[in-house]
């Protein structure tokens, strides 16, 4: 090992165990500043209802690691994906009135609305390929000190509910979630009052030397701070002019042909062509989104308010997700979208969670034992990799009297098992289903493969305290060009028994994330060590970037993620007693090779709104078969994914009433 390693700790034992379905994996060795939310509470009555003390083995969310898309949830796909043909399983006798494929959000909303709709004896199957329901919606939990820390790992926040429709704010009411809570509150005054800021740190790698920064960064800054940073004049001036200055770099054009210009751009182009910056500023700006500079256009960078359109001369769109008036109205639950996934299963299995409202079970813990007991209506079933669905009957039409049964085969720990479902809700993403349910007609299976999703990551990292960042007056760090572009301590928030650490010496999660914003993509340093140093090439099809820099996430060995969680800690705490082999107690890289829905994009294919959306095409019910999912609506939203739900079951239900569309 060498020396560097050793004084980061990287041989010291930390709590990191890889589970392979639901199986733990012993192993050496070894939250997001946009929706990490980390609390922690005393352990004992108020913290566990389910047994003291709570484990890693019974409990998922507490499981360190590589988690998100974890090791044995994805490999029974990637073996059909490449040729494998699974047999039908053995029946298990098990027949229901809905089994629904996925246990994310969407799959959950539509066991949900199949009750609502068809009565409490309703017998529900939901069956899920990870160690733990929510899909992308996933909670971490961590145990230090006497202390429960909670914090987001996946899907962060609701966007926007009062714009969401009737039928999914039905489904977030009834489950009793609300703002106004008397419990809900962020204390945004204990780290101003302890003077602590933010910085940038300069790595010694691109800069020559370590440099911290502090009070702003290469998006938000003053003359003081640009001032103090090591960049060359050329480049403090161009990043002045793009960031700050109201030039107009689009001169001469209408309103109109402004528009049709940005649509017809890169961010990527806008930044080199019409600002005409030094190359060096294009990685300082990030990205957009989830997508590199050259991914999206300059019209979607000016939407999702990117710098450099200050003296453009046209007004933002109001429904900018970045926009004050759309940010007021999101909603955040402390472990992101996985509590309201845990309301929906308290709701369909009640004694999974105790009784209580929203605020006071926040801080309990799901008992995983009751999810799929024998007897119960509604059961989920973990670790189990969906590998044909089928109808029993050779004719598929929709309310055909003979098609009242479809068989459901899945693998769980090595054995093929199969159940029999009257009807069958597809929850999984997109392009999986293809490979499930090879009898679809050959043009939805090409619409459904293209939903290719984005690649994203959230690493959250349990610190022994936060006393070197309360020392070093320190709230948060970013790190140009760097693999984690940016570093932070978790919000100040409280709710129901829920107490964030707030003294130093307690335990703290840190969030590790890719930078201001949500993706891989945007950090082009991440990318290219995930891609062994050869990232893809500017304006490659976006989709096939998202390809490559998956296959390298899914590659990318957890040791890695782990020495740059280590060696930028170490720097930017550097002047304070911190020590990343002491301080540091556990890691989690929640890995999302497939993440965002993100729909179109008209930047690489601008006749594609000419075109039938290949979505409408994807979603077509199929005899007793509907999908459900982000993919359908094309937006990766929580209200997407139960919107889809919604309609996903309104599509099984038999509405003959004597009325014909043909005649």
């Amino acid at each position: 090992m060498r020396g560097e390693d050793k004084e980061l700790g990287m041989s010291r034992p930390i709590q990191r165990r890889d589970f392979l379905q639901g199986v733990a994996v012993a192993t050496a060795g070894s939250a997001s500043l946009m929706g990490v939310s980390a609390m922690a509470v005393p352990i004992g009555q108020k913290a566990a209802n389910i047994g003291d003390p709570v484990s890693a083995k019974t409990y998922p969310p507490m499981r360190t690691g590589m988690r998100g898309q974890h090791p044995g949830s994805y490999e029974g796909a990637h073996a059909m994906r490449d040729g494998k043909v699974f047999p039908t399983g053995e029946d298990t006798g098990e027949t229901y009135d809905l089994v629904v494929v996925g246990g994310g959000l969407s799959g959950l909303a539509a066991a949900w609305y199949f009750r609502q709709r068809f009565g409490n004896e309703a017998k529900i199957l939901v069956i899920d390929n990870m160690d733990d329901f929510g899909g992308h919606a996933k909670r971490n939990e961590f145990e230090y000190g006497g202390k429960q820390l909670i914090a987001n790992g996946g899907s962060s926040y609701l966007v926007a509910p009062p714009q969401w429709t009737h039928e999914s704010l039905d489904l977030v009411r009834k489950l009793g979630i609300h703002k106004g809570d008397p419990s809900d509150r962020v204390d945004g005054q204990l780290y101003r009052s302890m003077g602590l800021e933010g910085a940038t740190l300069f790595r010694k790698e691109l800069y020559g030397a370590d440099k911290l920064v502090r009070g702003g960064t290469p998006l938000t800054f003053d003359s003081a701070w640009l001032a103090q940073t090591p960049f060359p004049s050329r480049i403090k001036a161009d990043l002045d002019r793009f960031v700050n200055g109201k030039e107009d770099y689009l001169p001469g054009m209408t309103p109109d042909q402004k528009v049709s210009a940005l649509r017809s751009m890169s961010y990527r182009d806008y930044m080199l062509k019409a600002a005409r910056v030094h190359p060096d500023v294009v990685s300082l700006m990030e990205g957009i989104w989830c997508l590199g500079a050259d991914m999206g256009s300059a019209w979607f960078a000016f939407f999702r308010m990117r710098p450099g359109f200050n003296g453009i001369g046209l007004e933002r769109p109001a429904l900018s997700p970045e926009g004050a008036e759309h940010r007021a109205e999101d909603y955040t639950l402390p472990a992101g979208n996985s509590d309201l996934a845990r309301l929906i299963v308290r709701d369909l299995i009640p004694d999974a969670l105790p009784p209580g409202t929203f605020a006071e079970i926040e801080t309990k813990r799901t008992d995983y034992s009751t999810l799929d007991r024998s007897g119960q209506k509604v059961r989920v079933r973990l670790n189990s990799i969906v590998t044909q669905v089928k109808h029993l009957s050779a004719h598929r039409r929709l309310f055909d009297p003979d098609n009242s049964e479809c068989e459901v085969t899945y693998l769980n720990d090595g054995k093929l098992s199969a159940v029999k479902g009257k009807n069958v809700v597809m929850a999984c993403m997109n392009n999986v289903v293809p490979y499930i349910l090879p009898e679809l007609p050959e043009e939805q299976k090409a619409a459904l493969h293209q939903a290719v999703r984005a690649v994203n990551q959230m690493t959250n990292v349990l610190f022994r305290n936060w006393e070197s960042f309360a020392k070093l007056k320190l709230s948060n760090v970013s790190f140009p060009n760097t693999f984690y572009g940016r570093m932070g301590i978790a919000q100040q928030r409280y709710l129901g028994e829920m107490v964030p650490p707030r003294d130093p010496s307690e335990p703290m999660v840190v969030g590790f994330n890719t930078g201001s914003n949500s993706g891989i993509l945007s950090n082009a340093a991440m990318v290219s060590e995930l891609c062994g140093g050869n990232p893809p090439e500017p304006g490659t099809y976006v989709d096939d970037q998202f390809r490559m820099v998956r296959a390298g996430l899914i590659a990318t060995p957890f040791e890695t993620f782990e020495r740059a969680v280590r060696t930028q800690a170490a720097a930017a705490l550097a002047g304070s007693d911190f020590d990343p082999a002491r301080d540091i107690v556990a890691i989690t890289v929640n890995r999302w090779g497939h993440g965002f829905a993100t729909g179109r994009d008209t930047l690489f294919e601008p006749d594609r709104d000419e075109k039938v959306s290949p979505i409408e095409i994807a979603k077509q019910p199929f005899g007793r078969i509907t999908i459900a999912n982000s993919d359908a609506g094309g937006v990766s939203t929580a209200g997407t994914a139960i919107d889809e739900a919604f309609r996903a079951v309104r599509q099984l239900e038999q509405r003959q009433l004597g009325f014909y569309e043909r005649i």
